[in-house]
């Protein structure tokens, strides 16, 4: 029977050819015939295939499923935004500047930044042409290329700032150009950067070199951070020395991928200009080496008031799967005012194919942060609460400090002057994403106010700017004058009439340029006011300063009320002499007559634990716990019991023997008791983490939007529940 099935198969085969040929029928019905045999044959062809295939599908379907089983699972690093603040200098410029000749110098951008990075500002350093002349002053301008879109652009492509004028003393100057916020975000990095040299004592002067302060922000995968305490002395003038190297076994695991790292230093005095490189170990044959199994960075420098820097270096892409997991890692000490610096800490950050953090050495605080973003009341909400109302949405604050209250820098850029970099979004988005919902803003008018008491326009243009990254943001915000205080504001009888009448000036100014906001924005009159250097300048004063001060305040509230408007009714902060707890200046504060307004105290309590002056490092007894209730229960007494609200807006402790844990209990307990008596406070951030002198109170990494004790943070936020 086998013959039949052959022959019917050859014959469905030649009627499907003859099908599918393009041939026509000449007969409907042989046609027909034919095609149902085809049909059939092709049925049973197509049911045995599908069944292979099913079969096929199932088997596929299994090994598939198999094959995914044994697979594992590809991690995924945690993206972390870092960004940092670095200047890049063009050295042995040596171009000569002639008032009445060739008196413009411009230098490309590209030799200085990258596309995407932010310009700050550029210092154009210069020295007269026989190096001994006085220049007495500088007068000139600034010019930038910028995009099209650029709507401050003076000319097609390009910006160009007004006139200026810098007071010199000798034959050095330094000229700081901040570019206007304006301007920043449409710089053209292909372009150029000019400098105009308009007229000074000397004909010629001989621009030496550029800085141009930049932040750079990157998006790095993140497993962990490792930091060590090297403690290492190094010295420019000695070849041997002016190289800080650390073997990179003592920071990473052999499978980790290093993303950036930062170097603490601190010295004896004012760096100035501090000028340096990265330097980090390459695997043979690196084509990113610029030199043999090794990569240098460019130089840079950061132009400083302070004694302490912190550098972080964002590894560049093409460099890191060439990095030697046994070379080393260098910070180059080329130059700054003190001739050694201490290498006191490096960190770093890190990702690998596996997640896990496998280091041994402890970093500043590996604790992760548990809080929740701070929140506040609505804008129409909050302008109809009162004081009170407000200080018990509060939360918990926090103080950006030696930031805009920075003075005497002998910069022109004072708000970098004492060591921290400048004030970014993501700094105030960081301190509100960790919880808290409150930012005081201590700004020091003295160096940016004219003979009849006008402030600069551009100093009240970046006040605004800081003010608005937090106000934007939904928080409270405090603004006041700060470090005036101790530079003009005497509180004595023969100053007062002075002091009033430039102080009021300055309010009057403050309030017509904030006058239109919401009551999430309170003005402090005056920060620690104070007779500076007198015997009692911390113990409460004299009866005298005492009354001048509450006339002041008086004054202050006065003046704020008849601009009107928000301000009528605007939330104003009064405190005692120094801000003193103490009896004499609490007992003496004389509340204005006015239904808005809060008492502010600062109390870094107890002060042997909390400051510079003592070493002791560790917190917890009975006896502290007990002095922090009485401090708290005699403020709620003596003014929130008389419908008074109390803030604390300064308090905090400084970093020793790193007693974080000491330093996290102590402030847990002081927010935890200052709530339950009715006070909010907000915490003192410095922004340096070293444990000399005033230097310890850092808790932000303003560098890279990170904390550096995270555990502290966490302890703050639980005893503000």
């Amino acid at each position: 029977m086998k013959w039949k099935s052959y022959l019917a198969a050859a014959m469905a085969v030649m009627c499907f050819g003859t099908v599918f040929s393009g041939c026509s029928s000449s007969s409907n019905e042989s046609s027909s015939t034919t095609e149902k045999a085809t049909e059939a044959v092709t049925d049973a062809a197509e049911k045995e295939t599908e069944t292979d295939a099913e079969k096929a599908d199932s088997d596929n379907d299994e090994e598939t499923k198999a094959s995914e089983e044994e697979k594992p699972t590809e991690h995924i690093s945690p993206m972390e935004t870092v960004s940092t603040t670095l200047g890049a200098e063009l050295s042995n410029i040596d171009a000569m500047l002639d008032r009445d000749g060739t008196n413009t110098y411009k230098a490309k951008l590209s030799d200085m930044i990258e596309e995407g990075d932010t310009v700050n500002s550029f210092t154009f350093i210069f020295y007269s042409s026989d190096d001994v002349s006085d220049m007495v002053n500088y007068k000139g301008a600034c010019g930038i290329s910028v995009t099209d879109d650029c709507k401050a652009a003076t000319d097609e492509g390009w910006y160009q700032s007004d006139d200026f004028e810098y007071a010199v003393n000798g034959a050095y100057a330094e000229i700081t150009w901040n570019v206007p916020s304006d301007v920043v975000p449409y710089i053209d990095a292909g372009g150029e950067v000019l400098i105009g040299y308009w007229w000074s004592e000397v004909q010629q002067v001989r621009l030496s070199s550029i800085v141009c302060n930049y932040t750079r922000t990157a998006e790095v995968p993140v497993d962990g951070q490792n930091a060590i305490s090297p403690a290492k002395s190094l010295s420019f003038g000695d070849e041997d020395s002016k190289t800080g190297k650390i073997d990179l076994t003592e920071l990473l695991s052999s499978d980790d991928t290093l993303q950036t790292v930062t170097f603490d230093i601190s010295s004896g005095g004012s760096l100035g200009k501090f000028t340096g490189a990265f330097g980090i170990s390459l695997k043979d044959n690196s084509k990113a080496a610029t030199d043999e199994n090794w990569y240098q960075s460019n130089d840079f420098a950061v132009i400083t008031d302070s004694s302490n820097l912190s550098l972080t270096w964002i590894v560049p892409d093409n460099i890191k799967e060439d990095i030697s997991p046994d070379g080393q890692v260098m910070l180059g000490f080329w130059w700054s005012d003190q001739p050694t610096v201490t290498l006191d800490r490096v960190s770093v950050r890190y990702s690998n194919f596996t997640g896990e953090m496998s280091h041994t050495n402890a970093v500043t605080d590996d604790e992760k942060l548990d809080s929740i973003s701070g929140t506040t009341a609505s804008s129409e909400d909050v302008n109809k609460m009162s004081s009170a109302e407000i200080v018990n949405d509060i939360k918990v604050g926090w103080n950006l400090g030696n930031t805009l209250d920075s003075y005497d820098t002998n910069s022109a850029d004072t708000e970098t002057g004492w060591g921290n970099p400048k004030t970014t979004r993501a700094m105030i988005d960081a301190v509100k994403d960790a919880g808290f919902n409150a930012v005081r803003v201590p700004v020091t008018w003295s160096d940016h106010i004219s003979s009849d008491g006008t402030i600069d326009a551009a100093w009240m243009s970046r006040v605004k700017e800081v003010v608005d990254y937090a106000y934007n943001d939904g928080m409270y915000v405090i603004l006041n004058v700060h470090h005036d205080d101790y530079t003009w504001i005497t509180p004595t009888y023969s100053e007062q009439a002075n002091v009033e009448k430039k102080l009021m000036h300055i309010w009057e100014q403050i309030c017509s340029t904030f006058g239109e906001y919401d009551h999430h924005l309170i003005f402090e009159g005056m920060n620690e006011p104070r007779v500076v250097g007198s015997s009692t300048e911390w113990s409460g004063g004299t009866p005298e300063e005492r009354d001048v001060i509450n006339q002041l305040f008086a004054k202050f509230v006065e003046t704020v009320r008849s601009t009107g408007g928000l301000n009528a009714d605007r939330t104003l902060i009064v405190t005692s002499h120094a801000q003193s707890i103490t009896e004499a200046a609490v007992n003496d504060v004389k509340v204005p007559n006015d239904d808005h307004i809060i008492v502010s105290i600062h109390s870094y309590a107890p002060w042997d634990f909390c400051g510079t002056e003592s070493d002791r490092s560790t917190w917890g007894s009975d006896a502290d716990k007990a002095e922090l209730d009485k401090n708290f229960k005699y403020l709620a007494d003596t003014f929130i019991s008389k419908g008074v609200p109390v803030i604390i807006d300064e308090c905090g402790s400084v970093n020793k023997n790193d007693n974080t844990a000491d330093r996290a209990a102590h402030i847990e307990y002081y927010v935890k008791s200052a709530k339950q008596n009715g006070i909010k406070c907000f915490i003192w951030d410095n922004g340096s983490v070293n444990s000399d002198g005033d230097n310890g109170f850092g808790l932000l990494n303003r560098k890279d939007c990170t904390w550096y004790y995270p555990s502290i943070v966490n302890a703050i936020m639980r005893g503000a529940e």
